[in-house]
């Protein structure tokens, strides 16, 4: 018998129950559009998609992708083309991809809040010959194909919003104008004679370049092809029991042109079969509007959560949910428990789940959806895909239970960085046969599957002591403190130490922002924070401890579902000169000195 040697690519132990066919999936050589188009036959007369005042059925979006795709070929789009969506969730950027999908052509998202010059950067860098926008002027668009090498640019004015029709106006004529409405693509469709051969665009084939937050640097645009979109979908099946119910419903608010919003959030809803409520545009204004619609499950993050407990009345139902799930940032065992509660009083029984992953491996790593729930994790490593962790220093692979940098291989791992080969080959390695992706995740796998999330390589300082200290680690222990609500920790220079942090807090209702508190929550940092587990006591480092806090009523939102750490790090620095402008008191650990200037 094998001797045990606790190493996870060896023993494989949290991998034992699992099927041969889950472990060794079959990734289907083929675009995302014949896939959905093939599981939509199923349910052809149900609805996929509800966007504002449209309903839409699978077996209209599989037709309404084909016109368009017509529609596409005729303007001159072949295989390998990049077409460029710049417009909110609505119904039709969804047709858009699929259209493109379906002739070989790629669809990058670009964020709809982008300014002129951003999206010409990204137009050029793409060199796109196609652009598909949301209310613009002839003019704005004029400025547009000036400076960059756009043939034509497509227009969804407000009044096609809630229409699925794109030939309904048959006063234009539309031969020789580059800039089309919707209305015209219907016409335009119908100029193209030739059969297109779907199925000549496989599992190779680009289909998306999606974006990484920009959090901490400049977005990576991220390029995923139709077999990454399918294994992330096989993957996540395989690794959950959930089963696909009749008329189940999504809600999906996250921006398309993040992974966790369109592949995550929308195509793995329609790939399974199940509705998708698009929420465009969402804000504290129109919440309400879009939870109307009873979605069961929502893809969501902290922020969309600490939104729904600021803005839903007290009377309001919201009884269909069962799945809050939270990507983007990690839901803490006290802010769960929170928003389990505050479900409760109204009215629903919400499994409350964490999952994480990055834009390069399609936006799933882990899930929690489907598995017993451990909320102090982010769920279980992904059923055939395979991860280690590795040291950070000498890439070597660690043990069960030891922390260290997350890594995964799959066939959901992306392709590349658009036209940036060396950052690419920076991102994987190669070991034991196979590629890997340095997620930039830290935390440690056990036995079971289950990955406890620690903190993040790019948010880390070290000090002049040598110690490094990792930001999401102070924040996650932190957040156990009971008057904290939510917390970010950046990093804020120090003559003395290089680095020390500074903390932002936003407190519980009816915790008052005074120098009181602030006192109540240093003191608190230097003992040990007890969490829901009872098996669980984490405490930080003396270095670990912020040397400042400052009370603040939300968190900033660089996205809708990620910290604007940047801006976060500005404040800091702010403060820091200021400081150093004048004789101040300092400290490391709360305890403090003076010191001349």
């Amino acid at each position: 018998m094998r001797k045990e040697t606790n190493i996870p690519s060896i023993d494989k132990t949290h991998l034992k129950n699992e099927t041969f066919l889950h472990l060794h999936p079959v990734i289907p050589n083929m675009s995302v559009y014949n896939s959905l188009k093939f599981i939509g036959s199923k349910y052809k007369n149900d609805n996929a998609i509800d966007c504002l005042d449209l309903n839409v059925t699978y077996g209209e979006l599989i037709n309404n992708a084909a016109i368009l795709s017509r529609a596409f070929k005729e303007l001159g789009i072949k295989k390998g083309d990049i077409i460029s969506v710049v417009m909110p969730n609505y119904y039709q950027a969804v047709a858009v991809f699929l259209a493109a999908n379906r002739i070989g052509a790629t669809t990058t998202f670009l964020n709809s809040f982008s300014s002129e010059e951003e999206i010409k950067h990204y137009l050029n860098l793409f060199e796109s010959p196609l652009l598909v926008n949301f209310n613009k002027t002839k003019e704005y668009n004029q400025s547009i194909a000036k400076d960059t090498k756009i043939r034509q640019i497509v227009t969804l004015g407000p009044s096609e919003l809630n229409t699925k029709e794109f030939n309904y106006d048959t006063t234009r004529t539309v031969g020789y104008d580059n800039f089309l409405s919707f209305n015209d693509m219907g016409a335009v469709s119908k100029y193209y004679k030739h059969i297109i051969p779907t199925m000549s665009y496989g599992g190779n084939t680009d289909a998306l370049i999606l974006f990484t937050s920009g959090t901490t640097g400049n977005p990576k645009s991220v390029v995923l092809t139709n077999e990454n979109v399918l294994a992330s979908g096989i993957y996540m099946k395989n690794s959950t029991s959930i089963k696909v119910t009749s008329g189940e419903r999504c809600f999906v608010g996250v921006p398309f042109c993040y992974p966790y919003g369109f592949t995550t959030s929308l195509l793995m809803t329609l790939l399974c079969g199940r509705e998708a409520v698009l929420a465009p545009d969402l804000s504290k204004d129109n919440l309400c509007y879009f939870l109307s619609k009873n979605s069961h499950i929502i893809f969501g993050s902290p922020a969309l959560l600490e939104m729904i407990k600021k803005v839903v009345p007290d009377d309001f139902d919201l009884s269909s949910i069962h799945t809050f799930i939270s990507g983007g940032d990690f839901l803490t065992v006290p802010t769960s428990m929170a928003g389990k509660e505050f479900f409760m009083k109204h009215g629903a029984s919400v499994a409350m789940c964490n999952g994480s992953g990055n834009a390069e491996t399609t936006a799933t790593s882990t899930t929690a959806v489907g598995v017993p729930s451990r909320p102090e994790t982010v769920g279980k490593i992904l059923v055939g895909s395979t991860a280690i962790i590795v040291d950070d220093a000498t890439s070597h692979e660690l043990k069960y239970g030891e922390e260290g940098l997350l890594c995964i291989s799959g066939k959901h791992v992306f392709k590349e960085y658009y036209k940036e080969k060396e950052l690419t080959e920076e991102a994987k390695f190669e070991y034991k046969g196979k590629t890997y992706f340095k997620t930039g995740t830290r935390g440690f796998l056990d036995k079971d599957g289950y990955f406890t999330l620690t903190g993040r390589d790019a948010r880390f300082y070290i000090m002049s002591t040598l110690n490094k200290v990792y930001c999401d680690r102070v924040q996650l222990i932190m957040s156990d403190i009971d008057v904290i609500d939510s917390v970010a920790v950046v990093k804020k220079p120090s003559d003395e130490f290089l680095y020390t942090s500074k903390a932002f807090i936003v407190l519980k209702d009816g915790v008052e922002e005074n120098d009181i508190t602030k006192e109540y929550i240093f003191d608190r940092c230097h003992k040990p924070i007890s969490t829901d587990d009872d098996n669980k006591c984490n405490q930080l480092k003396e270095y670990e401890i912020p040397t400042s806090i400052e009370f603040v009523k939300e968190l900033p939102r660089a996205t809708s579902d990620k910290i604007d750490y940047a801006s976060l790090e500005t404040n800091a620095l702010e403060e820091y000169e200021q400081e150093k402008s004048k004789p101040k008191i300092y400290s490391i650990n709360n305890k403090k000195q003076t010191k001349s200037k």
